[in-house]
């Protein structure tokens, strides 16, 4: 009796571990979308967590309707729009390969933007001096109000980035992704050139005159 007695209390001590590593397994499994979900709830509008799929969509310059192409892809987390209480814009931007966007200054906003994959050139031009600068995964762009400036990707896969804009305003950078963005397979505005630049003017996005880029 007392060698079956030594033996259980081992035995019971491994089946409550068992159990307890179930429960943990099954609850880390379980924890992310939940703890999303609570924080949410008891946040009361201070805190604000977000999925992955939960910015809007935007294909931006796409071939077609059905196609992307070199153009980009754009994800906005935060802005005027659903955030008019923050002080920054927060968006995600997939540049397609052998893309570039046109270059452009600011003449209030900030932008701070993060590489997460891919690789291109970040094209600043400082007195009226082109510098390309290669970029890749973990660098960090930061463009100040006022300097003229463009990324391209000259990888083979989409140069992939997240950034931030400073401030966050109703006729900022990411409304205007938002007007001249489309949702994928659907048809978008088709602006002329002077429309366009009529557009980009009102959202703080000052294209660069042909002649100084030559």
């Amino acid at each position: 009796m007392n060698t079956l007695k030594m033996l259980a209390i081992p035995l019971l001590f491994i089946l409550i571990c068992l159990q307890s590593c179930d429960y943990k397994e099954n609850q880390s499994k379980a924890e992310p979308e939940q703890m999303v979900d609570n924080i949410l709830e008891k946040s009361d509008g201070k805190i604000h967590i977000m999925h992955p799929d939960d910015g809007d969509l935007y294909w931006a310059f796409p071939k077609t309707k059905d196609t992307l192409g070199s153009g980009g892809e754009l994800i906005i987390y935060m802005d005027s729009e659903n955030f008019p209480d923050a002080g920054a814009g927060f968006a995600k931007y997939s540049l397609g390969v052998g893309g570039a966007l046109p270059a452009h200054k600011h003449e209030k906003t900030e932008e701070i933007a993060y590489i997460i994959s891919g690789e291109g050139l970040a094209l600043n031009y400082v007195n009226e001096e082109l510098i390309e600068i290669p970029i890749k995964a973990g660098y960090v762009w930061y463009n100040p109000p006022a300097i003229w400036h463009s990324i391209k990707n000259t990888g083979d896969e989409p140069l992939i980035l997240v950034f931030a804009v400073i401030p966050n305003e109703k006729k900022g950078l990411l409304s205007f992704f938002r007007k001249i963005g489309v949702e994928p397979g659907k048809e978008g505005t088709v602006l002329s050139p002077e429309e366009f630049d009529i557009l980009a003017n009102e959202h703080d996005m000052i294209l660069m005159p042909v002649k100084e880029i030559e």
